[in-house]
Parts: structure tokens; sequence; C-alpha cells
């Protein structure tokens, strides 16, 4: 693992239709990380080379992918990944800019080895699990967090017209036994993409670039784009970081290299998740960028009106 190049989001990478938009002044970058395909075979040498060069890691395969996991399943679940981020990031600014819209949660595959296979079908409408009315994906991964492998949840969903119509008369009760990850953590045994319908049209494109560490950036770039106010002030920001549509700020893997990869391209402001500042390693290559923890996009805003960056909290980097 090695740094990658940080792409600043602020030039075409984010449209907007349906809204007034405002120019831009300075960088806003996502970081990323560059690391081998699960088919890549690693040889001594570069295990050795990767441990002499301080800005790289060596990491375990399975520490990056599941096992047996192809180079085709990995960039298909990093694209699933980042549609993900940049539909969660969309809902998280706009919501916090007082936009009003309907969400949908629907299934985008099914597990074949989990209860699920068969009982969900790709396209149902999930809108309620025992007896909880979901409005985000995050109430089901906090709710099965409190669960056990085992247990049998009642989903309940939409399917066919009803999903189209919005039809919550004809909504199904499917009882789900749920399945166990390596961790022993339960799960249901789905991928589910958020799907957001707001007055205005938010559309990211990033060349070769996947996974959901861009959430936090996005979700900056769009309100940067859509509010008067200059949040950037002609500076060089970067940062990372995962976020639900309701705004929370989640880790991320690959800290240390994509601060390193900032650092190069200039930035002087890393925003990076609270989670992560344990993580971070090499303070020796690491002088001269401030690295700011949030946990909220409402504490990332934060940091960027603050006048005066010499007074922000930053990571303990040991």
């Amino acid at each position: 693992m090695s740094p990658g190049t940080p792409q600043n989001i602020l030039g075409n990478a984010i449209s907007i239709s349906g809204a007034k938009t405002f120019p831009v002044n300075g960088k806003l970058s996502v970081t990323s990380v560059m690391v081998t395909n699960p088919d890549s075979y690693i040889t001594g040498f570069d295990i050795l080379y990767g441990w002499i060069i301080a800005d790289q890691a060596v990491l375990p395969r399975v520490e990056i992918y599941p096992e047996n996991e192809t180079a085709e399943q990995s960039t298909q679940q990093g694209a699933a990944d980042m549609q993900e981020s940049q539909a969660n990031a969309t809902s998280a600014a706009l919501s916090l800019l007082g936009y009003k819209g309907d969400t949908k949660l629907i299934v985008n595959s099914v597990n074949e080895k989990s209860f699920a296979f068969k009982a969900l079908l790709t396209g149902d409408q999930i809108i309620g699990i025992d007896g909880i009315v979901l409005t985000s994906a995050t109430q089901i991964t906090d709710y099965l967090d409190s669960l056990s492998p085992g247990k049998v949840v009642k989903v309940k969903i939409l399917r066919g017209a009803a999903v189209t119509n919005n039809a919550a008369d004809n909504s199904i009760e499917v009882p789900i036994k749920l399945s166990a990850r390596d961790d022993g953590s339960a799960f249901i045994g789905v991928n589910i993409e958020t799907k957001h319908n707001y007055p205005i049209t938010v559309k990211i494109k990033l060349d070769e670039t996947g996974g959901p560490s861009g959430g936090l950036i996005f979700a900056l770039g769009i309100i940067e784009k859509l509010q008067s106010e200059d949040l950037i002030r002609g500076r060089n920001i970067a940062g990372t970081g995962t976020i639900t549509d309701t705004g929370k700020v989640g880790p991320i893997g690959g800290i240390t290299e994509k601060i390193i990869g900032a650092k190069k391209a200039g930035v002087s402001i890393f925003l990076a998740p609270q989670d992560n500042c344990s993580d971070i390693t090499h303070p020796e290559l690491l002088q001269g960028i401030k690295v700011v923890p949030v946990a909220t996009l409402s504490q990332a805003l934060d940091v960027l009106r603050a006048p005066d960056s010499a007074n922000l909290a930053s990571c303990n980097i040991g």
C-alpha cells in the first residue's frame, strides 16, 4: 500500500442541476491509496522494499480483501461502495442545507449463502424491520449490531409495482434468519442501495477511484457549491472518511498513506475521521500538515469556517 494522488473535486467532478451554484475558490480533494489487486503475486523483494520505504505499508492480503475475492469482484465492490458513498454524501449535504427528499432502501443483491437468499429479491424496497420504520440504511446496521446470528427478524418490504407506486398498503412481511460473518456479527445478507429523491440532482464523477472513503469530502464539496459562503477561502484542503446519510463520519483504511499523499500535494489542512487518529504513524513524514479529527459533517464545516487553523484541535500523532 502506498500514497495516491489527491483529486480536487471542486473542478468538474461534481455537477448540480435544479439549483443555483456558486463559484469556488481553492482546492478540496479526496485522497486515495494505491494497492495491489487480489490476484497479484507479491515477491519477497516487494515485501522487503515495502518495509524499508517509510511511506509504504505491507499488509496481509486478508486485511484488504475478503478471502477468495478476485480482482473483478474487488472492482465491482469498490464501484458499489463508491455509489453508496456518493448517495450518502448527497443526502447528508442536502439535508444539512434544509432540502427535503424521499429515501428508498432498495435491495441491490442478495448473498446466496445467507438465509435471505430467495426470500428477498433484487429490487425489493425495505421499509421496516421488527416494527422499526426505516428511513436510512444506518438504522438497519445499528439494529443488527444489537442482535446475534440465528435470530429471526421480520423484514417489511415492498415488491414489484408496490415499489414504483409507493404502495405501503401492499407491504409484505418476510421472516429472515440472521446469518453470521466471520467475526461473529449478524447480518441479513443483502446489499442495499439508498436512493434519494430530492428536488435537485447531484452527480459525482471520479476516474479510477472506488470505495466508500470519499464520502465526507463529497458532502463538503456539494455544500461548497450550493451556498454563497466561501468555505475553502483559497486554501488547499483534503481529507477522507466514510459518511452516513445522516452525516456521521466513519474510519477508513490507509490513513497514514493518504495524509502523506496529501502533504506531497501541498495540502495544508487534512480532515480525518476521529476514529482514525490512533492509526496514524510516521509523524516524521507529516510535518507541515495539520490533521484535524472530525466525527460529523457539521464538525467538518466548523473546521472549514474557523478563522485561524492554528487554533484547531489536531490528531495526536505518535
